[in-house]
């Protein structure tokens, strides 16, 4: 027992060697940011009721769970969306809101992963700005951020939930999602052998673990496509990219997979060449609010500080 005196569990491992001085000046800096565009900061509570999130997809094997005085299961914040949805639901108001938040999400990792249970967090949350409107606000402000947080050659890749959705509904196979995660084109091959796809289809299938980089990538994909549904949700992220002030920094992935299950159009990753890992994430999550019986569209990010941070690192080593 003496040795633990000394020691810390591994899954807060990550945060004694974080430099708190340099992620206090990159909150300020986003702080600031989101302040001028009247985001509104929330401190939201540390924990929170297991069945909340669990309903809202969270995967209960990713939470810090305990049993309360009142024999009900709680557990460590591991989002911040779904609290915030919750006040927003809470002030019976229909009106367009903006908040922000900094702080921590606790989520168990599997083990020898090399990452962090504590993740700190930074970002915003957008309720009641719908479509191509609601996305202009939060492109514009991911990337007047980026210009902020000490790290060059940044990249935003840009995806979509509906066309994840739709390819899901099309194909009805969900071997699809792991080969889509993995671009493999040799399980790609198999999928459009074992089933009877129509031909436009096909193309498209085999086609897609190919289907990352910049525009022309986008408008070749889109050229193939066939369906209605997915024309629409690349014409939307086609649309996003000409409203781009910094095009020559977005690349789109047409086999990203949603992070959450409740993302239903424009998803959004941020990465740095010097983080394995994404440094940001958002999208859009029109259904959410459906948990709270409103229809609200919405749509938000974060950055993750622990990853920022690390990059920060490297890429000081790397120009030593």
């Amino acid at each position: 027992m003496e040795e633990f005196k000394y020691l810390i569990p591994e899954e807060s491992n990550d945060a004694t060697r974080m430099d708190a001085s340099l992620m206090r000046t990159i909150e300020e800096h986003l702080r600031r940011t989101f302040n001028a565009h009247e985001y509104q900061e929330l401190l939201l509570p540390t924990f929170e009721y297991a069945d909340l999130l669990s309903g809202f997809g969270t995967n209960e094997e990713t939470m810090f769970q305990f049993i309360n005085h009142e024999g009900k299961r709680i557990t460590l914040r591991t989002d911040f969306t779904v609290p915030i949805a919750r006040i927003y639901s809470n002030a019976h108001t229909d009106e367009v809101r903006r908040y922000s938040y900094f702080g921590k999400v606790y989520r168990t990792q599997a083990r020898h992963k090399g990452r962090s249970s504590e993740l700190f967090q930074g970002g915003i949350e957008l309720f009641g700005l719908p479509g191509r409107e609601g996305d202009q606000e939060c492109l514009s402000l991911i990337e007047e951020t980026m210009q902020d947080i000490g790290l060059s050659d940044l990249k935003l890749e840009l995806g979509s939930a509906k066309f994840y959705k739709r390819l899901m509904a099309l194909v009805m196979d969900r071997s699809l999602t792991d080969i889509l995660k993995k671009k493999k084109s040799s399980d790609m091959k198999h999928l459009v052998e074992v089933h009877d796809f129509d031909e436009d289809l096909n193309k498209l299938l085999l086609i897609l673990p190919s289907a990352f980089g910049d525009i022309k990538c986008l408008r070749e994909v889109k050229e193939i496509v066939k369906d209605d549904e997915l024309l629409e949700a690349i014409e939307e992220m086609e649309s996003l990219y000409e409203f781009s002030k910094h095009k020559e920094n977005i690349i789109f992935d047409l086999c990203m997979v949603p992070e959450r299950s409740y993302y239903t159009g424009i998803m959004m990753k941020g990465f740095s060449y010097y983080s394995a890992h994404p440094i940001l994430q958002g999208g859009r999550y029109d259904h959410l609010f459906e948990h709270f019986y409103k229809n609200v569209p919405s749509i938000g990010f974060s950055y993750h500080l622990n990853n920022v941070l690390d990059a920060i690192g490297k890429e000081n080593e790397a120009n030593d």
